[in-house]
């Protein structure tokens, strides 16, 4: 089911749609949770195979920016717009309109984007984020868990990108014991192609998709091989949030507390099965083993609070 947010619902508390301030001058903008594969991996279980979602949501466009415009303001100059999501932000129908509507926003001095590069559209971005893990045709197309998936489209995607001047940084999940042979291979490309890299770690989250046999090694022994790609290609591989240009920036204030009981108004199905998006005090909360109907107020007790993601119970 998909579900369409419109103006009336807040876009910020939940982590499925709409605005993700987390005190930082990056913003995460999420205006779908529409996923076109169903990687064996995902961090997320996206996708229409997912056993833990039963709804997809998407943002009303002019609304969206509107609500974007309200938090830059908040925040000043010098703000990167992060186009990302729970799925693919390139299913989105209306990508076009929304980043040339954040190119207009005072304040925004760059948008960024994340893909899985299946999808090409013409945007203008100032970087694009490809997460894609294996140059073997065969393997990519397994770790997609999409017979559609070609490796050779996710090429000319970065391949019509470069040519416009747009920067394109590659993030492949390492995932030990599967693609280990396929990273130098994608480190090799992206010298090639002048194209940055964030090499990503396995992990293995309680509603994450675990790749079958895949075992998530230390955070040591990950940056241990990050320095033994770095030597043997020299190319820098660890990216800090000081490379990035990410630097603390005025946060919208948390409106609930660890604890504090509240009543608010049920809306929608939540993004995770057994649950329901409530909304009060102008943010939504996604509120656990809630059985109430749109249009019920309910009486919550919260559970989670910080950057203004809120759980209840």
């Amino acid at each position: 089911m998909l579900i369409k947010i419109e103006q009336g619902t807040p876009l910020l508390g939940v982590l499925a749609y709409g605005i993700i301030d987390r005190g930082t001058n990056l913003l995460q903008v999420r205006p779908t949770s529409v996923c076109n594969i169903n990687c064996t991996f995902c961090s997320v279980d996206g996708g229409s195979l997912s056993t833990k979602h039963a709804v997809f949501y998407e943002v009303n466009c002019a609304y969206l920016l509107e609500e974007v415009g309200k938090v830059v303001a908040r925040k000043g100059y010098g703000v990167e717009i992060n186009i990302d999501s729970v799925g693919e932000p390139f299913c989105y129908p209306h990508l076009e309109e929304l980043v040339n509507g954040l190119r207009k926003i005072g304040g925004v001095q760059r948008i960024t984007i994340q893909t899985n590069a299946t999808i090409l559209k013409d945007i203008d971005v100032d970087l694009i984020n490809v997460s894609f893990h294996a140059m073997d045709p065969k393997l990519a197309m397994e770790l997609a868990n999409s017979p559609c998936f070609s490796i050779d489209h996710v090429k000319k995607f970065v391949e019509t990108y470069r040519t416009k001047g747009i920067a394109i940084r590659l993030c492949p999940v390492w995932i030990p014991g599967v693609n280990d042979m396929e990273i130098p291979k994608i480190i090799q490309y992206a010298k090639e192609q002048g194209c940055s890299l964030g090499i990503q770690k396995y992990e293995a989250y309680k509603y994450s998709r675990k790749h079958s046999g895949a075992v998530p090694v230390t955070w040591w022994k990950f940056y241990r091989q990050i320095e033994v790609w770095e030597k043997a290609f020299g190319v820098p591989l660890k990216v800090t949030a000081r490379e990035l240009g990410i630097h603390r920036a005025p946060r919208v204030p948390e409106v609930f507390r660890s604890g504090e009981r509240v009543q608010l108004e049920v809306r929608y199905p939540g993004w995770f099965q057994g649950q329901m998006i409530a909304v009060g005090r102008d943010r939504c909360v996604s509120v656990k083993g809630c059985e109430k109907h749109a249009g019920d107020f309910i009486n919550v007790r919260m559970l989670e609070t910080k950057n203004n993601i809120y759980v209840a119970e």
